[in-house]
């Protein structure tokens, strides 16, 4: 039995060793031969630039999320609330913003700027006696009209109308003067 181990240790080394030497030797001819081979890339020297070759790529804004109408109401809503305002007020008798009426302005813009679908109505109040020439309808289509401008010019898309209401009495103190309310149907 102890003339075999040798015998058996070789059997297991010499092929282990001529393939090993084989490869070694004849690789370039073996890989040509094969036709699964793959090619071997070229070795480049220096440093490797990818954006060389690669055309310039533009990023697109993300898409807005469409609000349903029914939402933005709810939106504009709560918007008035944490205000505490029932519209964008104005002085009385002018049709210049008054209390939190910039505030307010300019959040409304942000909330109705993509609402899918929907029509936006200023309704616009002035208060009888409001102004000297008597024509408190004409103070508030100015109010509506300034509203209606710049949430244009904000980027609301939806169509926006105007309704004047002149509105008999003064209104309470606390109502921060007159206002122009805001309906998405």
């Amino acid at each position: 039995m102890k003339r075999w181990v040798p015998l058996v240790v070789g059997a297991l080394m010499v092929p282990a060793s001529v393939t090993a030497f084989g490869f070694s030797v004849y690789g370039e001819e073996l890989e040509t031969a094969l036709s699964s081979s793959p090619a071997v890339p070229a070795v480049r020297s220096g440093p490797v630039q990818i954006w060389d070759s690669l055309p310039p790529q533009r990023m697109q804004p993300p898409a807005p999320v469409l609000v349903p109408a029914a939402t933005a109401q709810q939106n504009v809503r709560d918007l008035f609330t944490s205000h505490a305002v029932k519209g964008i007020t104005f002085a009385p008798g002018t049709a210049s913003l008054v209390g939190r009426g910039e505030d307010v302005r300019r959040s409304l813009a942000s909330v109705l700027r993509n609402v899918s679908g929907g029509a936006v109505t200023l309704v616009s109040h002035a208060w009888n006696g409001e102004t000297a020439s008597h024509r408190c309808d004409v103070l508030a289509m100015e109010r509506a009209g300034l509203v209606r401008d710049y949430l244009a010019a904000q980027g609301v898309e939806s169509v926006i109308t105007t309704r004047v209401i002149v509105d008999p009495v003064w209104g309470p103190p606390s109502d921060f003067g007159p206002q122009v309310d805001v309906l998405v149907s």
